[in-house]
């Protein structure tokens, strides 16, 4: 069962935390030392610990790497004892799996033998025994099998691997139907099933043998380290979830971004640097990437369905492979080609299910494979294409059709009717639903705008009376421009088509032609903020149509920019923050959305079933708005749980309160959610 399916209302039946490379070091004299960041990483480990006693786990899973000096280190025993004393901070059981720093390395290309200076040994194996307990063993929790690997014995040869291989072959035999979850240090793959062997993942033969083994039993998640960043795979219903570690950062994957590295090395990133927290329910599981530079009191949306929520354009590439050069010297004895999965975790950071893309991407092998997977995960995308697809791209479409929602049709509004007779076949049996969106190039030629526009009634009415269109589309795409608000764009929509047969699908653009250079860089990222949590807002009231937003990743190259919910290494910025807890914290269905201007802030109330609520905002331009009062004044003086969205401060305060005190900052309002508990 995957992360999407579990319900909105069900709790689970337990938790538990999941952390990996601590690496912690000492000196000659036994004090912890870390040449590597300026942070000491047994201070990060503490906090992360500190974090996780917050959170309430019933347990929690170190992957290895607990200390930094390898086993034939005359500091081994102290880095340990370091390790163990800063553990004792943790309130929850702590389960240890054994990493290439704690028990030696694996055999590989490069160490094609046992080698008692550096790989894994019987010696090092009954150290490893003696200061940290068992190498591999099993316990139980909720109904869950939970198995930890020792995956550097796996090729080894060495009587121990045997062992492993024949209590492995027993557990899972034994495990009788129940949920599995796997703990290993090394990742068995990072990017493809069936990649070339390297230092980072598990060679074969032992690779195949493990996920082979795995895949008889009901394997939920194969949990890894070692490589420091954050990866994601699935195969066979089994999720392969690799940890980024909790205190220092491999920095050769950093070549994955568009972007360039500063030289602080370790600590370049520390938005890299976190932990995974798991949600256990009756049928299902749910995955958070826990970021160690989020503020304490933020916690991350639960990846599951909420309600309706925006679809995310992925305007630039969300699962770009790279070529990662060798980290370990200067010689390149092959290519490791690795799929870049950090936009995969802002992107469920932010509790996104739906993704617009480009129809070529269909066309790429790798980018349909991951196409295939996220939609056994409840994913769905909205399909772009210029014009009627091909054979090649149709082909590539029906190979889909467990994952595209929609497919949008992109041309000139005088090429509808010629279209019509295609869209007509293609309706009758397509599982998805088909818009039209027009496209007006510019007269200078280098630039375009696209959908219907609710203020330009003429090329609506002409829209709506293509003949043939009845049979041929589902409906079309409107774009709420910036100069219009989503809540009025929205409402000006409906009532053209209402009654027409044709639904909306709304679009709600942040890049734009020079955006950011319009205003100052503070107030126009707080507008572009204050239009997507909107938006977010209007699209939880309308779960009959589907909402775009376009700024996914800050934008700054080009004609057109944008300030983006996340930065070019894909690190969340308010944005994210933002619309992530707006899909935590407000109800699945809401309804009554109404909005109001006060000196200090946008206002936009709405009804639920348990809680009337108000989205505060940052107020829209100066020239555009006048200050109106809500039908209900009694709703900005009722007691109400004010949550600051990109921290997720919580007080308790009236509204018209809380949003004087928190207009005394500098800059513009932050963004803020009130909830107003309705009296039984």
């Amino acid at each position: 069962m995957n992360m999407l399916d579990t319900s909105d209302d069900q709790a689970p039946l337990f938790s538990f935390a999941v952390v990996t490379d601590t690496h912690l070091s000492v000196d000659a004299d036994g004090a912890a030392v870390d040449e590597r960041a300026p942070n000491n990483l047994t201070s990060s480990y503490r906090r992360t610990l500190e974090r996780i006693n917050e959170m309430g786990p019933a347990f929690v899973v170190h992957l290895g790497d607990m200390a930094d000096p390898v086993p034939v280190s005359p500091r081994f025993a102290a880095a340990a004892a370091a390790f163990k004393e800063a553990s004792s901070d943790l309130k929850a059981p702590l389960h240890l799996v054994p990493g290439n720093h704690d028990i030696g390395e694996k055999i590989h290309k490069a160490l094609p033998r046992i080698d008692k200076n550096v790989s894994i040994t019987p010696a090092s194996i009954a150290q490893y025994q003696d200061t940290y307990g068992p190498d591999y063993y099993h316990f139980e929790q909720g109904g869950c099998l939970f198995l930890v690997l020792n995956t550097l014995l796996i090729n080894s040869g060495l009587q121990d691997e045997h062992a492993q291989w024949d209590w492995l072959s027993e557990a899972l035999e034994k495990s009788d139907g129940k949920r599995v979850f796997v703990f290993t240090h090394y990742p068995a793959y990072l990017a493809e099933r069936h990649e070339p062997d390297y230092y980072d993942n598990l060679e074969e033969p032992g690779r195949s043998r493990l996920l082979e083994q795995l895949a008889k039993a009901n394997t939920q998640v194969y949990f890894a380290g070692h490589v420091h960043n954050f990866f994601y795979n699935e195969w066979e219903g089994i999720e392969h979830a690799v940890l980024p570690s909790v205190g220092i950062l491999r920095t050769d994957y950093m070549e994955m971004f568009r972007a360039s590295p500063s030289r602080e090395l370790g600590s370049f990133d520390p938005a890299k640097l976190g932990f995974l927290w798991v949600d256990v329910y009756a049928e299902g599981h749910a995955l958070h990437l826990v970021r160690s530079d989020h503020p304490p009191t933020y916690r991350p949306a639960p990846q599951r369905r909420v309600g309706s929520t925006v679809t995310i354009d992925l305007r630039l590439p969300w699962c770009e492979t790279t070529d990662i050069p060798c980290a370990w010297g200067l010689e390149i004895f092959e290519r490791k080609y690795i799929r870049n999965d950090y936009p995969l975790a802002a992107l469920w950071e932010m509790g996104g299910q739906n993704f617009r893309i480009p129809i070529s991407d269909l066309l790429d092998a790798r980018t349909a494979d991951r196409m295939r997977q996220l939609g056994a995960l409840g994913h769905r995308f909205s399909i772009v294409s210029f014009g009627y697809p091909d054979e090649a791209r149709m082909a590539a479409i029906n190979a889909h059709l467990n994952c595209i929602k929609s497919l949008e049709v992109v041309a000139l509004l005088d090429q509808w009717q010629d279209l019509a007779p295609q869209l007509t076949a293609l309706r009758k049996d397509a599982p998805f639903e088909i818009y039209l969106n027009v496209v007006r190039p510019e007269v200078e030629g280098w630039t375009s705008h696209h959908g219907l526009k609710a203020d330009a009634p003429d090329e609506l009415q002409q829209a709506l009376h293509v003949p043939g269109l009845s049979g041929a589309v589902d409906g079309f795409v409107f774009a709420i421009g910036r100069d219009v608000s989503p809540l009025e764009g929205v409402a000006a929509v409906y009532e053209h088509v209402s009654g027409t047969g044709f639904k909306p699908l709304f679009h709600l653009p942040s890049v734009g032609m020079f955006w950011s250079t319009k205003d100052t860089k503070t107030r126009s990222e707080a507008m572009e903020v204050a239009r997507v949590a909107e938006a977010a807002l209007v699209a939880r009231a309308h779960p009959d149509a589907d909402f775009v937003i376009d700024n996914f990743v800050e934008l700054e190259r080009g004609y057109v920019s944008c300030h983006g919910l996340v930065d070019r290494f894909y690190n969340p910025k308010t944005g994210s923050r933002v619309l992530s807890a707006l899909n935590r914290h407000v109800p699945a269905k809401i309804w009554n959305v109404q909005a109001f201007e006060t000196p200090q802030a946008r206002v936009l109330t709405a009804a639920s079933e348990h809680y009337d609520l108000a989205l505060i905002l940052a107020p829209t331009a100066e020239a555009d708005r006048t200050h109106s009062s809500p039908s209900d004044r009694g709703l900005l003086h009722a007691k109400a749980t004010c949550i600051r969205l990109d921290t997720g401060e919580i007080v308790t305060a009236s509204i018209d309160e809380y949003v004087k005190e928190i207009a005394l900052g500098d800059g513009p309002i932050p963004p803020a959610l009130c909830l107003v508990a309705k009296q039984d």
